[in-house]
């Protein structure tokens, strides 16, 4: 950590002066009053300096605006000390007069300054070297130049399989949809084959229904018209019988 004083700790306060300045037409009515800020996670900073680089006097009243410039400039200190993968996230919410701004060095350790430092340290305890301050300097400087090429490399291995990864999802889902696209078609051939075959069989119910009723009424017709004939045959022969008497009788009696 750095033990000089950071030239920037009296930024901040005079840079929300000047805002006010600047800006006298915000509105501060219903912004939470702050006293002072906490900055939550930080580890590569010593407190006591970021506490003299974040005071705000005798407070004042929070906007959006003034903490995200907060916030930023937080990050500004970072990168004065050596830290570039440091990132801060500010939070509106005041209790007793505190405003928490979270810190995340994540990034920092895996590919930053401390990575090298305890790199170099390793090496040179492993090899019993003695480095000059210098010469520290220059060799952390090549590990974090060595750390960015093997970030690009990752984030660029990092996206293709994301692409890869997508693109098979992608394949899966189509062939999935395509299965299923299937199977709706094989039931909707399906459902209608037998819709066709459910009325093949109701024509022919219906047609051999129809040839039943006509053959009965055939049937009866026939047996009807068979019985005809005799009854007429009948009725001729007792008309002719009539007649005979009657041609007989007249013969007998003429006129009567």
């Amino acid at each position: 950590m750095k033990s000089n004083r950071s030239p920037h700790c009296r930024l901040v306060p005079l840079i929300l002066s000047a805002l006010f300045l600047l800006t006298p037409a915000i509105s501060l009515a219903g912004k939470p009053f702050v006293k002072k800020i906490r900055v939550a996670g930080n580890t590569l900073i010593d407190p006591y300096f970021m506490d003299g680089y974040l005071d705000l006097g005798n407070g004042l009243n929070m906007t959006p605006e003034i903490m995200d410039l907060v916030a930023s400039e937080l990050r500004a200190n970072y990168n004065y000390h050596g830290y570039t993968f440091v990132d801060a996230y500010p939070t509106l919410r005041v209790k007793n007069g505190v405003m928490t701004i979270k810190v995340d060095e994540k990034d920092e350790y895996r590919w930053g300054r401390p990575r090298a430092e305890r790199a170099m340290l390793k090496q040179a305890f492993l090899h019993g070297i003695t480095l000059k301050d210098f010469k520290k300097q220059e060799i952390i400087e090549s590990l974090l130049k060595g750390y960015q090429k093997q970030r690009i490399i990752e984030e660029v291995v990092a996206e293709f399989l994301v692409k890869k990864q997508r693109k098979l999802i992608e394949e899966i889902n189509s062939q999935r949809i395509t299965a299923l696209r299937e199977q709706v078609f094989d039931k909707v051939r399906e459902f209608q084959v037998t819709k066709k075959n459910m009325e093949e069989q109701e024509t022919r119910r219906i047609e051999e229904m129809r040839n039943r009723i006509q053959s009965a009424g055939i049937k009866k017709m026939d047996d009807s018209m068979l019985g005809s004939p005799q009854l007429i045959a009948d009725e001729y022969s007792d008309l002719e019988a009539f007649l005979d008497n009657a041609m007989f009788e007249e013969t007998l009696s003429p006129g009567l």
